[in-house]
C-alpha cells in the first residue's frame, strides 16, 4: 500500500486525515487507532495498517523499552522518511501530555522498529533547532494536523525524535 504526502493524497485519504485532526477526530482516533493498528498487524503480518490503508500515512511498529517496567512496549507511529531514518513526532494528537514512548525513548532510546515487516534496530535521538524544524517540514507535507495539535498543545513544544538505524535491516 503506497503513503502519500499530502499532495498525492487520494480526497479520502485527504478528509481522513482532516477529520483526525478536528477535536472530535483526535479524541477518536486517540482511543482507536493504535488499538485497530495493531490489530490489523497481528492478523495480517507485513500488510499495511488500518492508518495506511485509510489515510495513506506511513506507519511503522516502535518497540520501545518502558521507562518504568523495563517491560517491551509496541506502539504503532506515523513514521516520517528523513534522510537519515525516520522521524516521529510525540503529539499525542494535541493532549496536554506527552506520549507514554515519549518517555520509553527518553529512559531508554535504544528500540526496534518495524516498517513493512522489516526490523531496524534504532537509536532514538530528541531534535532541536534546524533538524528539528527540518523533520517538522517533512511530517507537514504528509499530515498537516501536527499544526493544529501544536496549537492545542501551546503549554508544551512537542518533541520530536529521529530513530537512526543503528545496523542494517532484518527480515521478520
Amino acid at each position: 500500500m503506497p503513503v502519500h504526502t499530502l499532495a498525492e493524497a487520494t480526497q479520502l485519504e485527504r478528509a481522513i486525515r482532516r477529520f483526525g485532526s478536528s477535536r472530535a477526530g483526535s479524541w477518536i482516533f486517540s482511543r482507536t487507532l493504535h488499538h485497530l493498528d495493531r490489530l490489523s498487524t497481528r492478523l495480517a503480518p507485513n500488510r499495511p495498517v488500518v492508518t495506511e490503508v485509510l489515510a495513506g500515512l506511513p506507519v511503522g511498529m516502535l518497540t520501545t523499552t518502558g521507562a518504568k517496567s523495563g517491560k517491551p512496549r509496541t506502539v504503532p507511529l506515523v513514521v516520517i522518511p528523513i534522510e537519515r531514518g525516520w522521524g516521529v513526532i510525540a503529539s499525542s494528537f494535541g493532549n496536554e501530555r506527552n506520549p507514554g514512548w515519549y518517555w520509553n525513548l527518553r529512559a531508554h532510546p535504544r528500540a526496534t522498529l518495524d516498517v513493512h515487516g522489516t526490523t531496524h534496530a534504532v537509536l532514538a535521538e530528541l531534535v532541536s533547532g534546524a533538524e528539528r524544524d527540518r523533520i517538522h517540514a517533512q511530517a507537514m507535507a504528509f499530515y498537516r494536523g501536527y499544526a493544529i495539535y501544536a496549537t492545542r498543545a501551546r503549554h508544551r513544544e512537542i518533541p520530536i525524535f529521529a530513530l537512526l538505524p543503528e545496523a542494517p535491516p532484518c527480515a521478520v
